[in-house]
C-alpha cells in the first residue's frame, strides 16, 4: 500500500503549470500537425538586432493599448524588430509563456517577409483554406 502510494505521488501529481504548459505545447504541436507538408519549403528570414523587452507589469509598455490596466495583450511586436512581454520570476530565473513569445516572433517574421502568415489571421487563413477559397477571396 505504501509503495502504491508513493507511485501515486511520483507520478500521479504534477505541478499545474508543468501539466497547462505541456498540454498546450501538445495542442498547439497537434494543430501544426493537420496542415499537409510542404517538403519543397525553404526560405530564409534574417532578423537583425532583435530586441525583447521582458516585464513584470504592463505599465512597462510603450503601447497604451497594451499597457492599460485590465488590457488582456500579453505581448506585442513592433516594426522595429522589439517585442514586449510579460514575464515572472520563478525562483532566480526568468520565465515567458512560450506561446506568446512564440506568437510576436511570428509577427517579426511577418513583417519582415510577408510571405510569412500573419498569425492574427491564421483563423482567417485555415477557415479559408479549409473551403478552398482563393487568396482574393478571402
Amino acid at each position: 500500500m505504501v509503495l502504491l502510494g508513493i507511485l501515486f505521488l511520483q507520478f500521479g501529481c504534477t505541478i499545474a503549470t508543468t501539466d497547462y504548459r505541456v498540454q498546450g505545447f501538445t495542442m498547439v504541436s497537434k494543430s501544426f500537425d493537420t496542415i499537409s507538408e510542404s517538403p519543397d519549403l525553404y526560405e530564409i528570414i534574417e532578423l537583425e538586432k532583435v530586441k525583447i523587452y521582458i516585464v513584470g507589469d504592463r505599465k512597462h509598455f510603450k503601447w497604451d493599448k497594451a499597457a492599460a490596466y485590465g488590457s488582456p495583450i500579453h505581448g506585442y511586436a513592433t516594426r522595429k524588430n522589439e517585442i514586449y512581454v510579460l514575464g515572472k520570476r520563478l525562483g532566480d530565473k526568468i520565465v515567458i509563456n512560450q506561446a506568446i513569445i512564440g506568437h510576436e516572433l511570428h509577427h517579426l517574421l511577418n513583417f519582415s517577409n510577408p510571405k510569412v502568415a500573419d498569425p492574427d489571421r491564421m483563423d482567417r487563413l485555415e477557415w479559408c483554406s479549409a473551403q478552398n477559397l482563393s487568396r482574393e477571396k478571402c
